[in-house]
């Protein structure tokens, strides 16, 4: 992901997720399931698949920089 699609991404998960505030006191103040289906979205964008996972597995030796 470039960073300019990392912004645009970063702004609708944002403005989604937290321009609804829960109306019952509790665990946090915004909906977990908004910033779930948010995050799915945008993984869903970029690889195709909502549930690809988001580190990759392999070669822990690697410097990943």
């Amino acid at each position: 992901m470039d960073v300019d699609v990392a912004i645009i991404s970063y702004n609708t998960l944002a403005q989604q997720v937290f321009s609804e505030r829960k109306r019952w006191l509790g665990d946090g103040r915004f909906k977990a399931t908004n910033l779930k289906e948010v995050v799915k979205s945008v993984v869903q964008d970029i690889t195709g698949n909502p549930e690809e996972p988001l580190l990759e597995v392999g070669n822990t030796s690697v410097c990943r920089t």
